[in-house]
Formats: C-alpha cells, structure tokens, sequence
C-alpha cells in the first residue's frame, strides 16, 4: 500500500497498529488492528474498489473506528441520537 497515509491511520485507531496484507487474489487487502501484545484485535478485507477511491478508503477506515466503538460500548452522540430517533418511530406489537 503505497498511498495510505500511515500517520493518520495511526492517530484513528491509537492504541491499536494498523497492518496491511499483501493483496489477495481478488485485489483485496486485510487490514489488521493489533494490540500492545501483537495480537490481532479487529480485521476486515477491503476490496480493490475501496482501496483505489479516497472517499470509499475513508469511509471504510470510519465504519472501522464506528464498529470498534459500538463494540466498546462508546457509541457516539449523533448515532445515540439517530438510534433514539428511529426506536421512537419503530411500533412494538405483543404477541
């Protein structure tokens, strides 16, 4: 991976280390998040469509952070309040 910016993938996911396979047959990569004791915290594919767009590699790294965080149990405000708002619109039936 030669256009991906190191730093700021650091900076996302401290204090998990960003890895990158070398690409796969279909073109696609890992990404591995691993933790202080090298073990392998997190991992997802990213397709060879994700990779070549700026906006599609971004928003994969943020579905990242997003998915770390709900997994942490440190959902965001905005998402909190999405997640309210559509709780609120979904009617509930009893059986």
């Amino acid at each position: 991976m030669d256009n991906i910016d190191q730093q700021l993938i650091t900076q996302m996911f401290s204090p998990l280390r960003a890895t990158f396979s070398p690409q796969r047959p279909d073109g696609g990569i890992v990404i591995s998040l691993l933790n202080e004791a090298d073990n392998t915290a997190y991992s997802r594919v990213l397709s060879p469509a994700q990779r070549a767009d700026a906006q599609a590699f971004a928003q994969s790294l943020e579905d990242i952070r997003l998915e770390l965080a709900m997994r942490a149990g440190n959902i965001p405000a905005d998402l909190r309040k999405a997640l309210k708002e559509q709780d609120s619109i979904i009617s509930y039936q009893a059986n």
